[in-house]
């Protein structure tokens, strides 16, 4: 089977570590640019309303989606989760909200549940935290509840693996999507057009659109 167009530039843009020298506004970043375009479509053209992010680390993604809301005249903040803070760049921002802990536990579940509001817009959420596949279908199993017709998912880093770098990682993201939507077939309608739009994402089989 021959490879997808932009393949070979993906392996080059991660092995030679590009995407560890990144930076939004001066705050690290680790995202593939192209992936970072779709999702301002995507908040565009869905009317983000509020976005949920597991794995802050240094603080960027969550300052650029939090400009896409202020951007967008959405209502909603940023909630961005992780197990360590101590990288974060950023610390207080008015439209994040940064939490402690287990993105996946039911204590943080019970808590997302309490603070969104029932009148919410489109929420868009983004997996970004424990690659292993465990750990990614505890966080597609923990939040599907939360997710209402029309919310957004993007799980980060299916490339991994061999989708198609580091092929010694072992079972990721990719394969935790593939076991959620085995388990959950009417759940989710993958993106296929907005995964493939410029040839590279870190993201492949990632990209969700809650049924």
């Amino acid at each position: 089977m021959s490879e997808a167009p932009g393949t070979e530039y993906f392996r080059w843009f991660y092995d030679t570590g590009v995407w560890k020298r990144m930076h939004y506004r001066g705050i690290r970043v680790l995202k593939v640019p192209s992936d970072m375009w779709n999702y301002q479509e995507i908040f565009a053209e869905r009317r983000i309303d509020w976005v949920l992010e597991t794995g802050s680390l240094h603080g960027g993604s969550a300052l650029y989606f939090a400009d896409l809301l202020q951007l967008n005249g959405a209502r909603g903040k940023v909630i961005s989760i992780d197990m360590d803070g101590s990288k974060n760049m950023l610390r207080q921002h008015p439209r994040i909200e940064f939490w402690l802990g287990d993105s996946a536990s039911p204590e943080m579940v019970a808590r997302l549940r309490e603070h969104l509001p029932e009148e919410r817009g489109a929420l868009f959420a983004i997996l970004d935290s424990d690659h292993s596949k465990a750990h990614v279908l505890r966080e597609m199993e923990a939040f599907l509840p939360l997710l209402r017709r029309g919310d957004y998912l993007v799980v980060e880093d299916g490339c991994v693996n061999g989708h198609p770098v580091r092929p010694e990682f072992g079972p990721g993201p990719y394969e935790a999507v593939e076991e959620f939507l085995a388990r959950h077939p009417n759940a989710f309608t993958p993106d296929r057009a907005r995964e493939e739009k410029f040839g590279i994402t870190a993201a492949p089989n990632g990209y969700l659109i809650r049924n």
